[in-house]
């Protein structure tokens, strides 16, 4: 039925557009076995902060958002994809900005599979990498997101297997790029991934050169970046709801200006039987003249399908050469608790922080946060 009306739409918005024939012509084309699939989110809230700084002046403000992951005001996000055969097409619209402002493109390719499903081949504004991204839930980033060509080839004699190159535009603003063969090339990106039932591991990897510097001086190699993705997948056999993974981020692989070289990982420890959801994450974030130990423990327990609660600590520390207070006991110690009410694909929170950070030795900034959140998913 749906497919019959899915003609039917298009048969009749083709016929106002174009000739009987190409309105016929399209209709074919979604009758023989094309499939689509629509979801997406839109996360918003309603939230207040208060933040206290000695020799400052307090900040004491409302406004429109969800500070979970969605930003100020918030997201809403639209994911398509259309397949047809052995092509298809995959897009992602979402915007930060509900003003009117129209929503961008995080990704936009069209891909096909060949060979028995052993190469794709993937065009357009790239994003969802089979092995350019991190997954989070601490760090989300993605290599290959940027307008490319994106080669993958999965050999069926090794199965779970995805080894790949890209060929993509150059990751910086700079006004004077060379786009000559040797300098496209030189941002190359190659990647692989294997999922075994006992581990899955992706990576990736962004070459650089050095003529689309975005530096100060123009010619200088801003360094190589890499991303990585490691799930442990035995333990749940034994213990069921138990996972463990890690992911990273290493920026500015051998730049030659060291405050561009950062290197953020991650180990996630996770125990989810059923209604409970507990897990420890342990983070490290060094840089330039920076080492940041990060420690965030995160539970949350559903008491029935309808209602919800959790709570989550965070404790940095940092060791850097520039930490400016080294005989702090922390720099950051924050606590909150959070309520939940579910709605079949919607819920509600209502989050609470209270957050003490050591912007010098001998001064503290405190912040309040209430956020009331609405999540909706589709």
């Amino acid at each position: 039925m749906k497919k019959i009306c899915l003609a039917l739409c298009v048969t009749v918005l083709a016929a106002a557009l174009t000739s009987a024939d190409d309105a016929i012509a399209i209709a074919d084309f979604i009758n023989e076995d094309v499939k689509m699939e629509f979801s997406g989110e839109v996360k918003t809230g309603f939230l207040w902060d208060k933040i206290e700084e000695p020799g400052t002046t307090t900040i004491d403000r409302a406004r429109i958002g969800n500070n979970d992951d969605a930003g100020i005001p918030g997201r809403i996000r639209l994911n398509g994809e259309l397949t047809k055969g052995n092509i298809g097409f995959k897009m992602r619209w979402e915007t930060q900005n509900f003003s009117g402002v129209a929503p961008a493109w995080a990704y936009a390719m069209g891909y096909g599979d060949f060979f028995n499903n052993q190469l794709r081949l993937s065009g357009g504004r790239l994003g969802q990498s089979p092995w350019g991204r991190t997954g989070g839930p601490e760090i989300w980033q993605e290599l290959d997101n940027l307008a490319g060509l994106r080669f993958e080839i999965k050999p069926n004699v090794v199965p779970g297997l995805n080894v790949g190159f890209v060929l993509n535009e150059n990751n910086t603003d700079a006004t004077n790029y060379d786009f000559s063969i040797l300098p496209m090339l030189a941002e190359t990106i190659v990647g692989f991934s294997y999922t075994h039932d006992l581990f899955h591991i992706n990576a990736a990897y962004r070459f650089d050169g050095d003529k689309d510097s975005g530096l100060a001086t123009f010619g200088q190699s801003e360094g190589m970046d890499m991303i990585y993705r490691v799930e442990e997948r035995a333990l749940r056999n034994i213990v069921p709801g138990l996972a463990v993974w890690a992911n990273g981020s290493l920026v500015g692989i051998a730049a030659e200006q060291e405050s561009r070289i950062n290197y953020i990982n991650w180990l996630y420890i996770q125990y989810n039987p059923g209604a409970l959801d507990a897990q420890l994450r342990t983070g490290v974030d060094a840089g330039f003249k920076k080492v940041m130990f990060k420690l965030k423990p995160v539970i949350y327990y559903a008491i029935t399908d309808l209602f919800g609660a959790g709570f989550t600590a965070v404790y940095e520390m940092d060791f850097g050469e520039a930490a400016p207070a080294k005989d702090a006991p922390y720099k950051t110690l924050a606590f909150e608790p959070l309520v939940r009410i579910n709605f079949n694909n919607m819920y509600v929170a209502l989050a609470y922080r209270f957050m003490r950070e050591y912007v010098a030795a001998d001064r503290i900034r405190q912040t309040n946060w209430v956020n009331l959140r609405f999540v909706y998913t589709f």
